[in-house]
């Protein structure tokens, strides 16, 4: 009878530290109990569990942190070369190893509206956090309104630390709005903090050459701003069919 409330009592101090340490495989510990299994294999078992439970955490807790609006990945992109015909399916595998992430360069997708840009920056985005890299992502009408609400509040230096805080930063739909010489300025504060430090991930409708016509019209400051963008980084020429239009007209 002893051993009996003795063993409970273990068996209660085990499940109470198992919950205080957050190790909730080790409150079912039971269930790995074999009588099969050496010592080192039940504990194998029971860490090798954990740790995949927390990699799973980790991962739906950056995806979430991300702000993803849509979660897209590489698996469901039709790459068609009648479609997109200088889109190179070896190229976007190659950035889907995030290296680029590594070596702090930066991805910029150029081409019109409808052909998958944000689909294929948002597949690599997810594809950065399985790999255990923190990335978030903005519209770029979105980050200036933030930065000036930051900016007319005194907090931009606390907000450009924060979104400079995740390894890779993506701007969707820049160019699609044009901002004045303020909103261009932010958005090069941006890129200047980030340059050759983090990597930034870029979708544009425009070509470079027509950047100045939405950043203010300020001819020196977009030729900072590309020159630092374009530094060390792939451009993905995704100019080509509407998917959305080829679906639809689709017979």
């Amino acid at each position: 009878m002893t051993s009996a409330l003795d063993n409970s009592s273990i068996h209660e101090k085990i499940l109470a530290m198992a919950k205080d340490l957050k190790l909730y495989t080790f409150a079912d510990y039971k269930e790995y109990m074999k009588n099969d299994l050496t010592k080192q294999e039940f504990l194998y078992n029971l860490l090798s569990t954990e740790a995949s439970i927390k990699d799973q955490n980790r991962y739906r807790y950056r995806l979430k942190n991300a702000a993803f609006p849509i979660v897209k990945t590489l698996d469901t992109f039709e790459f068609d070369q009648d479609r997109l015909p200088e889109l190179k399916k070896d190229t976007v595998m190659e950035l889907a190893t995030c290296e680029f992430i590594a070596k702090k360069q930066n991805v910029v997708a150029i081409g019109g509206s409808g052909t998958g840009k944000t689909h294929i920056i948002t597949a690599l985005g997810v594809e950065a956090i399985r790999k255990g890299y923190t990335v978030k992502f903005r519209r770029a009408s979105e980050l200036v309104t933030q930065m000036t609400e930051a900016a007319n509040e005194k907090l931009l230096t606390r907000f450009l630390k924060n979104i400079n805080a995740c390894d890779a930063l993506i701007i969707d739909e820049l160019g699609y709005l044009s901002y004045d010489a303020a909103g261009a300025s932010l958005l090069f504060q941006i890129f200047a903090s980030r340059y050759e430090t983090k990597s930034i991930m870029v979708t544009s409708n425009l070509e470079f050459s027509k950047w100045v016509t939405f950043l203010g019209k300020d001819e020196h400051m977009t030729s900072a701003l590309i020159g630092r963008l374009v530094h060390q980084s792939t451009i993905l020429n995704m100019n080509g069919e509407n998917y959305r239009l080829q679906k639809r007209n689709k017979p």
